[in-house]
């Protein structure tokens, strides 16, 4: 019996078939795992995207009015907002065992995450005393920075941006909060939501009216004025 011998040039055909099927499996596997990775980070993207969603909708679009008393017993508004952090009081539902309906909030970039800091107690933007029982929460990831940017009306040109909303000038809350948030891949998206209110009129926790205050009889009021 005669055996026969594979041929050199088949053998090179063999390998160049086996070389062939190789790289198609490799490149259809490579393309899986890409797409895989694609979609994984789609899938993180909106989460986060759905976390900021949540943050706006339910806390900046409930954003009061809310005073409290410094060491010299001045009636100072518990707002503030810069290019890059945001402090504010907002209500919240308040259910068996909470602490109360406002809930105050700080929200800034760290260690490229968006942070949210959480107290049943006023964070206040003056720096006086402990901040208490504050909670942190990572709303967002790969965050490369944040933009606030707070509207004023005004009668005679409409909404008004500006890139801060501080004490000093201001004696009530912005109309409405937009934040731009760019992301480690160079991407921007944009939040905007109105405040729930920005009356003088209408303020949580003391407020000494204007006669009061310059008669020196001024008493502590709790609830809405």
């Amino acid at each position: 019996m005669i055996r026969r011998r594979f041929t050199l040039f088949e053998v090179i055909v063999a390998m160049m078939v086996m070389a062939v099927v190789a790289m198609i499996i490799g490149t259809a596997g490579a393309t899986f795992y890409n797409g895989y990775r694609r979609s994984v980070r789609s899938v993180e993207h909106l989460e986060c995207c759905i976390m900021i969603d949540r943050i706006f909708d339910t806390l900046i679009r409930n954003t009061v009015p809310f005073k409290w008393t410094d060491d010299e017993n001045a009636s100072r508004l518990v707002f503030n907002g810069t290019s890059d952090t945001l402090l504010f009081t907002a209500l919240r539902r308040s259910y068996g065992g909470d602490s109360g309906g406002l809930v105050f909030v700080r929200l800034l970039v760290e260690d490229e995450q968006l942070i949210a800091e959480y107290s049943a107690s006023p964070i206040l933007p003056w720096g006086e005393g402990e901040e208490l029982g504050v909670e942190r929460e990572v709303i967002a990831k790969n965050i490369a920075s944040i933009t606030f940017q707070y509207a004023e009306f005004d009668d005679e040109n409409g909404i008004d941006w500006q890139e801060t909303w501080e004490e000093e000038e201001n004696d009530t809350l912005p109309v409405a909060i937009r934040m731009t948030v760019e992301w480690l891949d160079g991407r921007k998206e944009y939040w905007l939501r109105r405040t729930a209110g920005n009356s003088w009129e209408s303020t949580f926790g003391y407020r000494m009216a204007e006669d009061e205050a310059l008669s020196g009889n001024g008493q502590n009021q709790g609830g809405r004025r």
